[in-house]
C-alpha cells in the first residue's frame, strides 16, 4: 500500500499520488506475505480435486499508485476523512484486471456453453 505520513489505519495519505509509479525500485516486494497465503490456499484446493488457478496481478498493480480512491471515494466526503489507500477502484486498474482475466480464460479455451 502506498501511504505517506503513516499507515493506512493511522492517518496515512495517498491523495498526492496523481501519476503511476515509473521506477520499479520504489515498489514493494514482488511477493507479499498474503500472496503466499493465497497461493497455499489455491494449492490446497487443487489437491482436494478442485479446479483453481491464481492469476497474480500484484506486480502489475503496484505501478498504479494513483489508482486509489484516497479522500475522493464519494461526493461529500470531508477533506479530513481517513483516506482509502488500500483499494484500487479508480478507472483503469480494475479494467486491466478484467482484460487479463478474460485473455487468460480465452487462452485456456474456456467455453461458457460447456458450463451452463
Amino acid at each position: 500500500m502506498r501511504c505517506r505520513n503513516g499507515t493506512w489505519d493511522e492517518g496515512g495519505t495517498c491523495s498526492s499520488y496523481t501519476e503511476p509509479e515509473r521506477n520499479s525500485s520504489e515498489l514493494g516486494p514482488a511477493e507479499t506475505w498474503n500472496n503466499w497465503i493465497i497461493a497455499d490456499a489455491v494449492e490446497g484446493m487443487k489437491s482436494g480435486g478442485k479446479k483453481a488457478r491464481l492469476l497474480n496481478i500484484t506486480g502489475l498493480t503496484e505501478f498504479r499508485r494513483d489508482g486509489h480512491p484516497s479522500k475522493h471515494r464519494e461526493p461529500g466526503t470531508p477533506a479530513d476523512a481517513p483516506q482509502d489507500c488500500s483499494h484500487w477502484c479508480l478507472p483503469g486498474v480494475p479494467d486491466t484486471w478484467n482484460q487479463l482475466l478474460y485473455a487468460h480464460l480465452l487462452s485456456m479455451d474456456y467455453d461458457t456453453s460447456k458450463n451452463v
